[in-house]
């Protein structure tokens, strides 16, 4: 656990770190209501907690009175140090230097947040194949419905094709039947006709 002075040293050297970043933007409930804003350690506690490196208990108080453990602190480290290397954080020489002693302090910290963080890593890493597999799967479904929706499209087509010659058949057979019926009465003419020349 470390001592009131050594917190007090953290938070001014986060504070002058924090304060080459962008300003924050303030949410009411990052506001802690047990740091009342005529505290000497306010604008610190109100950028970490704004910044994310801490976090304000369930019932929105800060406890800046109870003892800090090293892992919380590697976390606050670690997550400065993430931001300076990827350039969302500016920093100088003496800061710089600041944070390398205290991350040989809480090397063994670091590891066991890396670890971790990898845990985490793989975890999403998984998860991120599982949504690929997924995705995948849908996009394949989604190719296979398409492709037997234009099957019965297709089929359907065929139907209305069949339905049309069908149509067209029945119409053809209608007017043979009609020729028939007619070349019927022609012939019963005819043959009457014949007979009755006969007859004669």
């Amino acid at each position: 656990m470390l001592n009131r002075l050594h917190i007090a040293v953290i938070l001014l050297v986060l504070l002058a770190l924090l304060f080459t970043i962008a300003a924050p933007s303030i949410a009411a409930d990052t506001n802690p209501s047990d740091v009342p804003p005529s505290h000497w350690a306010y604008k610190a506690v109100k950028l970490l907690i704004d910044k994310g490196y801490l976090q304000l208990y369930q019932d929105q108080t800060f406890q800046g009175d109870k003892p800090v453990d090293r892992y919380t602190l590697a976390v606050v480290v670690s997550k400065i140090l993430n931001e300076i290397a990827s350039g969302q954080v500016g920093t100088n020489k003496d800061d710089m230097a600041l944070i390398k002693s205290l991350t040989n302090e809480f090397r063994d910290e670091f590891v066991g947040v890396n670890s971790k963080n990898n845990i985490y890593m793989k975890k999403l890493d998984s998860l991120d194949k599982e949504q690929t597999v997924m995705e995948d799967d849908i996009t394949r479904l989604t190719d296979e419905q398409l492709q037997l929706q234009k099957e019965a499209q297709q089929m359907l087509s065929n139907i209305q094709s069949l339905q049309d010659e069908n149509m067209k058949m029945k119409a053809d057979m209608e007017r043979l039947r009609a020729e028939l019926d007619t070349t019927k009465k022609y012939m019963w003419v005819a043959i009457i006709l014949g007979l009755l020349g006969i007859a004669h």
